[in-house]
């Protein structure tokens, strides 16, 4: 906060009077506390306040005073908490170069710094009541003299019920009283405040003149992350047992049991690939690296139902000379250092199946030529080879490029372009679809215990783990937050993950330094019962916002669209809703 000065408090407004002049004259120049009269008797300087005008006389020289003492102007830049005792017991002018610039007395002083005072009241009021995080401070009695309208929606108390009482009197186990105790400074803790309410919170000692005067503290609620996170734990065992007696049930494993998340964007890609899978027409995969686009173009070879093999190349992995040969293989004696035997391109290996070319934005221009007239014709010629070879391949293509910039700028060619985007998929980014983390998180612990750790079981998170993975914004999608997961279970000591073990990137990309007291460990729970516990936090999110779906879509942390579709699936109606009896949160 910007340092108060001794010049902004004087009065800087002065107007000199003859010492004859009438007081008629002298009450037109005082007209408040901002301006006051200065007139010169004798060498000696004297002053007219609005406090001088209640005085009986017919000049100004009969009603000003001559008590004040002069200071040097160089003190008008001191800082307040620095004020010299002179100012509080009388009347000061304030000279430089000869001339009176400013003045001050006891009183004006006083009015002065007491308005100072309500505005800073009132910036303080305006800056508590427009910072999402609940904020409270105590003095050195540990008694409540700050409480923000946050900390009213959080607690459930309002501030006429808390204010001026002791804060003992409402909550147990506090980290403030501690931090002012113990002139410690907390950051981004884990917290459990009170009963079924859950935060992470920052926490510092108010200092004056290095004695305690009292605390603050800052809470950002993570109850619901919490509360999700529980309700998955309890029935970890129970879907894992689920799981392989599904297993056993199914006579033919979903193609698509490998794409994982429930998202509106996810089922949406999930239930086009299922409609073009049974056909042989060219797909485009787009989105972003790390989507999961490899995963999609097998489960769509999968539900296809050819015969073939499943064959996928990188075409950024490879130079213009080798993709070639790679592609479509070469006759014995081709080039130097062939294979006498020769030897069969990708393309002869997928034949009756798919071949997956992967960053196909990649390839060089000239194969791209010879790819179209594959695509046409369904014949190539090896390298070297004059007999057409007759293939039927389904090709799946994908890129994190934007192929209609590179055609614009020659870089691929159009006519390719339409024979490949006769269907696009588009995947959406990790940072679009949250609401498929934990699913996600819980899968892929599944799969690295079974590597790293046979026979243990590493599907306990803490909460705030959970919470840093639910913020982050995942720039390498679940290729990122898979490399993490295994990270994570490596380094485990005991069955619990925790934050400790998260690279300092994530830690950056949210909040940091998280821990975690003596909250149980979470494990996962079967999609039925996150459904029920999806109802009850929308629920509860509407309710607690008057049914304003955008303020409920914000409390979530969901786009609007994903809390419509929730609310459809769901069959939530705002007359049924409020009916409902949202989860407390006290």
């Amino acid at each position: 906060m910007q340092q108060l000065r001794l010049e902004e408090l004087v009065i800087t407004s002065l107007v000199t009077l003859s010492p004859l002049a009438s007081t008629a004259v002298a009450a037109t120049s005082v007209c408040n506390n901002e301006t006051a009269a200065i007139l010169q008797i004798d060498g000696k300087w004297g002053y007219i306040t609005a406090n001088q005008l209640t005085l009986s006389g017919t000049w100004a020289r009969e009603i000003a005073c001559f008590d004040a003492v002069i200071q040097p102007a160089g003190l008008l830049s001191a800082a307040i908490e620095n004020l010299p005792a002179e100012l509080m017991k009388g009347a000061v002018f304030f000279e430089a170069d000869g001339k009176i610039i400013a003045f001050s007395t006891p009183e004006l002083l006083f009015a002065a710094l007491f308005s100072r005072y309500k505005l800073q009241q009132l910036q303080m009021e305006a800056i508590l009541d427009t910072v999402g995080e609940s904020v409270c401070v105590i003095d050195q009695a540990n008694k409540v003299v700050s409480w923000n309208k946050s900390a009213e929606r959080l607690y459930g108390i309002a501030a006429g019920s808390i204010l001026g009482k002791s804060i003992d009197s409402f909550f147990t186990n506090l980290l403030v009283k501690k931090a002012a105790a113990e002139r410690i400074t907390v950051k981004d803790q884990y917290h459990n405040p009170c009963s079924q309410t859950h935060v992470l919170i920052n926490a510092a000692p108010i200092l004056m003149h290095s004695q305690v005067v009292g605390g603050v503290c800052a809470e950002r609620d993570i109850t619901e992350v919490v509360n999700l996170n529980q309700e998955l734990t309890r029935t970890s065992r129970k879907v894992q047992s689920l799981e392989k007696e599904i297993d056993k049930i199914s006579a033919k494993a979903d193609a698509f049991a490998a794409v994982c998340g429930h998202s509106p964007g996810i089922i949406a890609a999930v239930s086009m690939a299922r409609r073009v899978a049974a056909t042989t027409a060219p797909l485009l995969l787009r989105g972003e690296s790390g989507t999961g686009k490899e995963v999609f173009a097998r489960a769509v070879h999968t539900a296809s139902n050819r015969k073939g093999r499943f064959i996928e190349i990188n075409c950024g992995a490879l130079s213009a000379n080798l993709i070639e040969s790679e592609l479509f293989g070469y006759q014995s004696g081709a080039f130097t250092g062939a294979d006498h035997k020769g030897k069969a391109g990708l393309f002869e290996l997928a034949d009756g199946g798919t071949l997956f070319l992967d960053e196909i934005g990649e390839m060089p221009r000239e194969m791209q030529v010879k790819l179209l007239r594959v695509l046409q014709e369904k014949k190539f010629y090896r390298v070297g080879g004059n007999v057409p070879v007759q293939v039927d391949v389904r090709i799946i293509a994908a890129t994190h490029r934007e192929l209609e910039k590179m055609i614009d700028n020659g870089e691929f060619r159009e006519d390719l372009y339409y024979r490949l985007n006769v269907v696009t998929l588009h995947l959406p980014p990790l940072r679009n679809r949250r609401e498929d983390i934990p699913e996600l998180v819980y899968r892929g612990l599944k799969h690295f215990c079974s590597i790293h750790k046979a026979g243990a079981n590493n599907s306990k998170v803490e909460p705030a783990l959970m919470a840093a993975l639910l913020e982050y914004d995942w720039p390498g999608n679940v290729r990122e937050l898979n490399n993490i997961l295994e990270r994570l279970v490596i380094l485990a000591d005991g069955d619990m993950l925790t934050t400790a073990c998260l690279p300092a990137n994530v830690k950056a990309g949210n909040t940091q330094n998280k821990t975690i007291g003596s909250t149980p460990p979470l494990t996962v729970t079967t999609l039925s019962e996150l459904m029920t516990f999806e109802r009850a936090l929308i629920t509860q999110a509407l309710q607690e916002t008057n049914f304003n779906k955008a303020a409920a879509a914000k409390k979530l942390g969901i786009p609007r669209s994903t809390l419509y579709y929730k609310m459809q699936q769901l069959n939530l109606e705002p007359g049924g809703v409020s009916n409902l009896t949202a989860t407390s949160k006290k």
